[in-house]
């Protein structure tokens, strides 16, 4: 009787034997998202909720990597990687002052002091660009053009065909002075020298390094339509040369005819006396 009674006893709820409460299994909270939480993630890691919906998102993730984006690429110089393309954008902004049209003067005038057929050329006023319509002879009007370029190409809208046909414009000068691709390398050292000198870029290897990439891709651009433009007026020269040389035998040939009639006749005869053939 007393058996059944304690069996029949309940304990309080806070009561309870140790044994018991150790049983309790108790759910071990998680970071990872539940199956519902999940069903309301954005679908793709580019895309988030905004007040709209769906938006794209910012070149930053909420990681803080860079993606990749047209904003994020200079098309001319394909090896940057993003965060260079932002320290690139980002010291431009602080050099493109008004002094940097004498720095570029200055890249152009020691290219000029440097290369007697640059200074050559520059003296000569018998060629321009045909891409402007102003045209571009004198040492001011390069600076003033490159500076123009330069802002195109870190802003992204200048693709590489446009500077290789600003190179195949300076053809000219390979007939007219002997300009050949030394002086597009000559120029790409100064360059180099004298953008790396400049305060907001000589500070951090980051943005030197950068920029010594970006410098040398768009100048080996212009040269690369520099000599594919002097390799086909080659192949030109060449071609018309052979078609010349057959223009010549043809015309031989077409006098034959006369030149065999003229065998027949003996070169002895006078010219009023009665003709006589070599035959007899």
């Amino acid at each position: 009787m007393l058996k059944q009674k304690a069996q029949s006893v309940k304990y309080p709820r806070n009561s309870r034997p140790r044994k018991e409460m150790i049983s309790l299994s108790v759910p071990r909270t998680s970071r990872s998202l539940s199956p519902a939480m999940a069903r309301s993630a954005p679908s793709s890691p580019m895309t988030r909720y905004g007040p709209g919906g769906l938006e794209p998102m910012s070149g930053r993730d909420r990681s803080g990597s860079i993606s990749l984006s047209p904003r994020n690429v200079i098309p001319v110089c394909s090896q940057l990687t993003p965060s260079q393309v932002s320290v690139v954008r980002r010291s431009w902004r602080h050099i493109n002052t008004k002094g940097l049209i004498i720095v570029l003067t200055r890249c152009f005038s020691r290219l000029e002091s440097n290369c007697p057929i640059v200074s050559q050329c520059f003296q000569s006023a018998t060629y321009s660009l045909s891409t402007n319509p102003n045209g571009v002879r004198t040492v001011a009007d390069h600076a003033k053009y490159l500076l123009q370029l330069l802002d195109k190409i870190i802003e992204g809208d200048v693709d590489s065909e446009f500077l290789r046909e600003i190179g195949a414009n300076h053809v000219c000068l390979k007939h007219e002075s002997g300009f050949s691709t030394q002086e597009w390398d000559r120029f790409q050292e100064i360059m180099v020298e004298v953008i790396l000198k400049q305060d907001g870029v000589k500070q951090s290897k980051e943005t030197s390094r950068a920029w010594r990439l970006l410098i040398c891709s768009f100048i080996e651009l212009i040269r690369d339509g520099f000599d594919a433009q002097v390799r086909q007026f080659r192949r030109k020269h060449s071609f018309n040369a052979h078609v010349q040389y057959f223009e010549n035998i043809e015309k031989r040939v077409g006098v034959c005819p006369s030149r065999k009639i003229s065998l027949n006749v003996d070169p002895r005869t006078p010219p009023n006396g009665v003709r006589k053939y070599s035959q007899y």
